[in-house]
């Protein structure tokens, strides 16, 4: 059937050509619509409990987007008229962006930052700072009010003056400017005030989206030159323009038909899917390749055995002869593939699942290509001269290995080969029980890249940046009014601070009920109320002297939701865990028996949430695709042993890269989670193109030695040129100095060489080790 279907395809190429081209420009042309979304929501998985807590703290106080800005001087303190100064020009500049929830900027030279105090005859309460303050009596004035209101405070300066902060939140981020201009937009804002004794930096999720979206676009270039890299590569297989440009151009189109179709339904790309027009243009480029490797066998042996037909038909039997017996083999290999990727759907992360289903379609677009426009142009070009066949045959730095490696198969000494790869899988799985999940700032970006500064100086000198927040939800309104469930939330708060890990500071509406308080009775220490109408007296005096909005960041308008925060100064993923697990025990302790329930969420707890999901995920994958691999190849080769034999090089590539990010402690990230699904679905190639060929070589000598010598010198050359290529090809993302991009690139190298090395070195040992009996019945019927 597949032989009628390639006749039928080189005897109208033309026509066959203008369909796939006129498919191409169409698709080509909804690559226009393609854009770019960096959506926070979009990296976490959207069912887990954490999230959904989260979820709802954002919906109730805002906190996405919250930006710190912190101010650091070199030398001094931040309490000099020059400093201050600088503050309450960039607190007034991002009160009038667009977008900033109201009520959002806090600094100390912000109105919405308050002195509560007292005087003889009542409670008042004012701007922290109505002006900069100039004189040396005003600046040791206003810093003896900062220090008195140090429960409302201490979130914005550092208890040695050497730090202070801006906080912003957005309520419609795109309004402020999106990924693309507000981190443009707060830089044009803090630059003017930054001198070489002072140093400003914005940490939040504004700033990691700019520098995600700077590293995405670098892709663009990227791609360029792992094209380049590819067919160079390709060159040197061939050495010949048509077998450098033959695949190059029917990778391209298959890029083209994927991103088209990303393009029409609308899909977006983002940092992990952007890595697909690479991941496709190595895919379809390696099935080329071995369609033309191919190609030239079967057109020097349609010379050999028919010399007397003109070179136009030894060209028209080769291309039938090349596709068909290498059609089958790429539809099983490009089926594993797409599967394999289609798989990540099941992950439970929206971005993944985006990247393996736009992979996937990819992956089916270049077969359709590669299965129609290869056989149509091929067969529509001049023949191969005698010097382009001549030089096709050159040998390159991949033949003394295969041929050694085929003498020592032939010479029956592959034994030592088998242990060699048996030690490295040992190596690899004790590897993998060092393996950690982990997506914090150090799994995305190097220390030396833009955004991490910003939050180290938080860190280090501030509060920091990353919080853990716990939802106080009550059954009716004012239920958060209740003195008891307040003296349950401050216990809370005192639990969270004497965790063993480094806490800046834990916020609640009991800060102020307890600043209020010490105003009032200084003696007290800041005692709550005993009632509820005391309570609502201090919330009334607030209100008198205060903005309602001040509280909207803490509790809601009829108090029955509020929040505590603790702003932790590490994304340590282990500590996180623990202090997350650890605070909803207690939490769920504490209120016992109120009218109020509490659920951990928000902020870091979405990053604890995405590596459970990662660490279940990537197990369930590896299931998946190991299944999917089998039980192709169990059909096609009518063989379970077959099925198996096809897992062997894909699980040794898959283990030895888990066991290497596992010794060298690469994380198991979003950036390093699809690569053992890239490894099957690019992988799985070399192995079931190298068994069809021993399996077709074996029918022919009925020698198994032989057949798999004959293998490793002909398909092994091309696995060796498409897995180099691959290699190449990645290894370009190293130039992005985006981390995930250098991890990915480096990796899926590495893993393209272990799985080609596993594919011509330890399977031909296996499967004489096993002398599989589908290869000698196929063997046995051939003979017939």
């Amino acid at each position: 059937m597949l032989r009628r279907y390639v006749t039928s395809v080189v005897r109208h190429p033309k026509l066959v050509i203008a369909l796939v081209t006129a498919v191409t420009l169409v698709l080509g042309f909804f690559t226009t619509r393609l854009h770019v979304l960096l959506d926070v929501d979009a990296q976490i998985p959207p069912g887990d409990p954490l999230v959904k807590v989260g979820q709802r703290i954002e919906k109730l106080f805002g906190g996405k987007y919250m930006t710190v800005i912190g101010v650091y001087p070199k030398q001094g303190t931040v309490y000099t008229p020059e400093i201050l100064a600088k503050v309450n020009r960039m607190t007034e500049a991002l009160e009038k962006l667009p977008g900033v929830k109201r009520g959002s900027v806090l600094s100390l030279m912000s109105p919405r930052v308050k002195d509560v105090h007292s005087t003889a005859d009542s409670l008042e309460i004012t701007p922290l700072a109505e002006k900069v303050p100039q004189t040396a009596a005003e600046l040791a004035a206003f810093r003896e009010r900062v220090k008195a209101n140090a429960f409302l405070t201490s979130l914005l300066v550092s208890e040695d003056g050497r730090a202070t902060a801006l906080m912003v939140d957005f309520s419609d981020f795109e309004k402020a400017g999106g990924s693309k201009h507000l981190y443009d937009r707060l830089l044009a804002i803090t630059a003017p005030e930054e001198t070489p004794d002072l140093e400003i930096r914005a940490a939040g999720a504004p700033t990691i989206l700019h520098w995600l979206l700077i590293y995405t676009r670098r892709v663009a270039l990227l791609f360029v030159l792992a094209l380049a890299m590819i067919g160079y590569l390709h060159y040197r297989a061939f050495r010949t323009l048509q077998g450098m440009i033959v695949p190059l151009v029917t990778a391209i189109m298959g890029v083209l038909w994927a991103l088209g179709l990303m393009g029409l339904v609308g899909a977006p790309m983002d940092p992990w899917n952007i890595m697909t027009p690479i991941l496709l243009l190595a895919i379809g480029a390696g099935h080329s390749v071995q369609i033309l490797k191919r190609y030239y066998e079967e057109y020097s042996r349609a010379r050999a055995e028919w010399p007397e037909l003109p070179g136009v038909e030894h060209n028209r039997l080769a291309v039938i002869e090349a596709t068909t017996k290498v059609g089958i083999v790429m539809l099983a290999a490009g089926t594993i593939a797409a599967l394999s990727f289609g798989s990540l759907a099941t992950f439970g992360l929206p971005t993944i699942k985006n990247f393996g289903l736009c992979t996937a379609f990819g992956i089916v677009a270049a077969l359709t290509v590669e299965m129609t426009f290869i056989p149509a142009i091929r067969v529509l070009m001049s023949p191969p001269s005698d010097r382009q066949t001549e030089r096709e045959k050159k040998e390159e730095y991949f033949d003394p290995i295969l041929e050694k490696l085929a003498a020592t198969i032939r010479a029956g000494r592959e034994r030592p080969i088998f242990w060699v790869f048996s030690a490295i899988l040992v190596l690899a799985l004790v590897g993998m029980t060092r393996l950690e999940a982990g997506n914090s700032l150090n799994a995305q970006f190097f220390e030396a890249n833009a955004p991490v500064r910003g939050f180290r100086l938080a860190d280090a000198r501030l509060a920091g940046t990353r919080v853990i927040q716990v939802l106080i939800e009550g059954q009716k309104p004012d239920a958060i009014k209740n003195p008891e469930v307040l003296k349950r939330m401050d216990a809370l708060a005192t639990f969270i601070t004497r965790q063993p890990l480094p806490i800046g500071k834990v916020v609640s509406i009991v800060d102020l009920l307890k600043q209020m308080s010490l105003a009032i009775d200084p003696a007290g220490g800041g005692k709550l109320p005993d009632t509820e109408q005391g309570v609502a007296q201090y919330l009334l005096l607030y209100g008198m002297g205060g903005d309602e909005e001040d509280l909207t960041r803490l509790v809601d308008r009829p108090f029955q939701h509020a929040v505590i925060t603790a702003y932790v100064k590490t994304d340590d993923f282990r500590a996180m865990k623990a202090m997350t697990k650890a605070t909803q025990a207690e939490a769920t302790r504490l209120f016992a028996g109120l009218p109020v329930t509490a659920s951990v969420g928000g902020g870091v707890t979405n990053v604890i949430a995405l590596n459970q999901t990662m660490v279940h995920g990537k197990t369930i994958n590896l299931i998946q695709i190991s299944v999917l691999v089998v039980i192709i190849t169990a059909v096609l080769l009518r063989s379970l042993v077959g099925g198996l034999l096809v897992l062997f090089p894909l699980a040794t590539a898959a283990l030895v890269n888990l066991g290497l990010m596992g010794w060298t402690g690469i994380l198991l990230s979003m950036g390093t989670a699809a690569i053992s699904a890239m490894a099957v679905g690019i992988g799985a190639d070399y192995a079931v193109y190298f068994i069809f060929r021993v399996r077709e070589e074996f029918e022919r000598t009925g020698d198994l030695r032989e057949a798999t010598a004959t293998a490793l010198t002909t398909s092994g050359k091309a696995i060796a040129y498409v897995a180099s290529a691959v290699a190449g090809g990645y290894l370009c993302l190293a130039l992005s100095l985006f981390k995930v991009h250098v991890l990915l690139g480096v990796l899926v190298a590495l893993t393209m060489v272990t799985s080609s090395a596993a594919t011509v070195a330890f399977l031909p040992s296996v499967l004489l080790l096993v002398n599989p009996r589908f290869l000698r019945k196929r063997a046995a019927v051939a003979a017939k």
